[in-house]
């Protein structure tokens, strides 16, 4: 048979196994995986000799500031940036101005991603305060809900309690996932008021301890219990974003064994960064002491933690140089992820058949896209990342593809490099090089 494309000579990857063979593509959609020797022909052949192939990695959860925001990133920039980083497919947050609540401005979103993006994307609508407009919402392509319980960039309230039981109850109905954000507002202002006034005294000094106190790690577990409470009594399919606490992942572990319908993202910032570095990085929930980010990785290799996902959370150099109590939170990383977590697939802390489940089954089947997305299965999306797991490589800010100048793992020098980006079956990162079109990138949701 002829086919689109062709994958020769590779290594696949897969959650369960890693095995010599071919790929092709038809009409955007994998049609065969089979032996190198089979004799199948196609317009174009990459040979990936040498090289890993991937199910198309997946970030879900960016926040590419369009609308609202695009002088700190827009769809253009953000999905240029995920594709040079091996990304496939990003799942983008409401917290634009306007914010994405309503069926209609999640249709707007939807319009400037497809005239912009480069990668298939998928879009988060902000819980309704309204439960009949969830329904509309879905139905107009949302990829799943996001709650803020604490504040963060926007300002976004929590809803009454009341309110969101009734939410948590339509959704277990309707059968959609609600993610949150797991911070407790009135702790956060309560801590960080007496941060400032601690910071008058000590100048620059320890301000990333004063940054993890000022929004305490009893703020996410206390976010976390509550939810879980509210899970258990509704039904509600619910995911925990970024989760960065030893106590955070006992209060998920503990809610499984029970029974939970529950999942669990960390981010890159909370397993390589900490709050006692000389350089303080201001981010939401923040960066916490070594005794967290050690628990995280112990969370990721026992399954407690689901997936992984950058948070990238562009802002404009000018704003992040402010002083610390000015500057807003937000770290980027969707560029980054990806080589710093093959560095630590060749440091034997990962295997690459977890950094497969973790970035890119679970996310699938978490957010019900599964196996369009996340798979190398006959029929889904011709989705793959090429790695090259030899390539090393130093992070340089300067080479990087956000709007944003700014990159806290800027000079790290990393081994294991995306070599190639393949969305339904077209190169739009190849060897270095764009090679995709704007525009290209699709939306993707459990009803599309």
């Amino acid at each position: 048979m002829h086919y689109d494309l062709i994958l020769k000579n590779g290594t696949l990857v897969t959650p369960e196994k890693t095995f010599r063979a071919d790929i092709a593509v038809k009409d955007e959609k994998i049609a065969f995986v089979g032996s190198p020797d089979a004799g199948i022909t196609a317009d174009e052949i990459y040979d990936a000799e040498g090289k890993h192939i991937l199910p198309g990695l997946i970030d879900a959860h960016v926040h590419f500031r369009d609308p609202g925001f695009t002088e700190k990133e827009d769809f253009e920039s953000g999905s240029m940036a995920a594709a040079f980083g091996g990304i496939t497919f990003v799942a983008d947050m409401p917290n634009t101005l306007p914010v994405t609540s309503t069926p209609q401005r999640l249709k707007e979103k939807v319009n400037i991603a497809s005239e912009k993006s480069y990668i298939d994307f998928g879009i988060f609508a902000l819980l309704p305060g309204k439960t009949c407009e969830m329904e509309e919402l879905i139905k107009a392509g949302a990829l799943g809900f996001k709650v803020f319980l604490g504040t963060s960039t926007g300002d976004i309230a929590c809803p009454p309690a009341g309110v969101l039981v009734e939410q948590m109850q339509a959704a277990a109905e309707l059968g959609i996932r609600i993610g949150f954000h797991a911070e407790n507002t009135e702790i956060n202002s309560h801590y960080t008021s007496l941060c400032m006034k601690m910071s008058n005294n000590s100048g620059k000094s320890g301000e990333g301890q004063l940054l993890a106190q000022a929004r305490p790690v009893i703020s996410e577990a206390l976010a976390i219990q509550n939810v879980i409470c509210l899970a258990q009594y509704t039904g509600a399919k619910i995911h925990i974003h970024h989760i960065t606490s030893l106590y955070g992942t006992l209060l998920i572990e503990e809610a499984k064994e029970k029974g939970v319908n529950l999942t669990v993202e960390t981010c890159p910032h909370y397993l390589f960064l900490d709050a006692n570095m000389p350089k303080a990085h201001k981010v939401y929930p923040p960066v916490l002491d070594e005794i967290h980010r050690r628990a995280l990785w112990d969370a990721l290799d026992r399954g407690v933690i689901d997936m992984i996902a950058s948070d990238h959370a562009p802002h404009t150099a000018a704003e992040k140089a402010q002083p610390i109590w000015e500057a807003p939170g937000g770290l980027c990383g969707v560029e980054t992820t990806v080589r710093l977590l093959l560095n630590e697939v060749n440091r034997g802390q990962l295997t690459l058949n977890d950094f497969v489940r973790l970035l890119s089954e679970a996310p699938a089947k978490i957010w019900d896209i599964y196996p369009k997305k996340g798979s190398l299965l006959h029929g889904a999306d011709a989705d793959f990342t090429v790695i090259d797991m030899n390539r090393k490589s130093k992070i340089s800010i300067n080479e990087l593809h956000s709007k944003s100048r700014t990159c806290v793992y800027d000079g790290i020098e990393t081994q294991g490099m995306p070599a190639a980006t393949i969305v339904r079956g077209k190169f739009i990162m190849k060897d270095g090089c764009l090679t995709g079109k704007k525009g290209y990138g699709a939306l993707i949701s459990p009803v599309l």
